[in-house]
């Protein structure tokens, strides 16, 4: 009887239990956009998701993990092809995010508290060059049934990933035309179950 009893307990836990999805990153309609600022002007660009899932349970985002594709790495802003060239290079060098040894970065997404409506402040653990710190960062996630549309700005210090070029917190006084340490991805994703 205690059997029974435990059984019938353990399918109506199941019966109740928060129902999770699995929704899948379409990478044609999603976008990762960068931008660093320098003492002389700025630089722009998209860099490609490789990969990305997010949990949904009971249309309430619960976590996440994508991958971005660091040899993607382009520049949108400079359009003479050699000078395009030259700082695509770089940016892919050990100097920056040393994509021969590192050709992929990581978002796992560890919790999402809701704020308001369809906005999140989100607690991630970011992975660049092997290095892994926690980040925090809002973001706006619609779900609509099958589909999910998210939107967030992230800004992080590129040196607490060992990127420091011409970093003035690095160089401090002996810096003269410096970058700034601030990078700022501009995400739009669209997920399907």
């Amino acid at each position: 009887m205690k059997k029974m009893f435990a059984a019938i307990a353990l399918v109506s836990l199941l019966a109740f239990a928060p129902k999770e999805d699995t929704y899948t990153v379409d990478k044609k309609a999603s976008n990762v956009h960068w931008l660093g600022k320098k003492t002389a002007g700025q630089h722009e660009g998209d860099v490609m998701l490789q990969s990305g899932t997010l949990k949904v349970s009971n249309n309430i985002p619960v976590s996440g993990e994508f991958v971005l594709d660091m040899n993607s790495i382009a520049v949108t802003d400079i359009k003479e092809a050699d000078d395009n060239k030259h700082l695509v290079d770089h940016l892919k060098d050990e100097d920056f995010f040393g994509t021969e040894k590192f050709p992929t970065a990581t978002v796992v997404i560890k919790k999402l508290e809701k704020t308001d409506g369809a906005n999140y402040n989100a607690t991630a653990d970011l992975t660049i060059k092997g290095i892994k710190n926690e980040i925090t960062f809002p973001a706006k996630v619609e779900v609509n049934g099958n589909s999910v549309n998210a939107t967030a700005n992230i800004t992080i210090d590129r040196t607490k990933w060992n990127i420091s070029y011409k970093s003035k917190s690095i160089l401090g006084s002996m810096a003269d035309k410096f970058i700034y340490d601030d990078v700022v991805f501009t995400v739009k994703l669209v997920l399907h179950k």
